[in-house]
């Protein structure tokens, strides 16, 4: 693991309270609803596949992981605003819960911390992201964002 990674995973870790490396159980993690074509899961199997949807409709790679609070407080404003927008832009999930799977995506981006939003068009990161979520102004401000795409 790249020790950017490391420094992320240690930093969410304490931001999200966990105590002695104990991670949070699946069935803690917030669940969405049923997805549809404009809600993606991103592995390094498939992300050629979403660049080339980036070609047509707005991407918000979306790298978060299970057991990060902040993540699982941006992702009801992420799921209200997506059905709002009624498929605008496509929501391009990248989970990072397990350090080594999406590692090499992350890395790409240079992701530091978590959540971390990033506007994709045409296969390119148009310079526009969201890094952390803060319950007070972050819901207005990802709206505000969201509307920029």
């Amino acid at each position: 693991m790249g020790s950017r990674m490391r420094v992320l995973v240690a930093a969410v870790a304490m931001t999200a309270g966990l105590v002695g490396g104990a991670a949070v159980t699946p069935a803690a993690a917030t669940t969405l609803a049923p997805q549809d074509d404009t809600v993606v899961d991103v592995t390094s199997a498939n992300y050629d596949q979403v660049m080339e949807m980036s070609k047509t409709k707005p991407v918000v790679l979306d790298f978060y992981a299970t057991w990060c609070g902040p993540c699982k407080n941006m992702e009801p404003y992420l799921e209200k605003y997506h059905a709002a927008d009624k498929g605008k832009w496509i929501w391009a999930k990248v989970d990072l819960s397990d350090h080594k799977t999406n590692e090499a995506i992350a890395n790409k981006y240079n992701v530091e911390y978590i959540p971390t939003l990033i506007d994709i068009a045409s296969g390119k990161e148009k310079g526009s992201r969201v890094v952390g979520f803060d319950t007070g102004s972050g819901p207005k401000d990802l709206r505000t964002w969201l509307n920029g795409l």
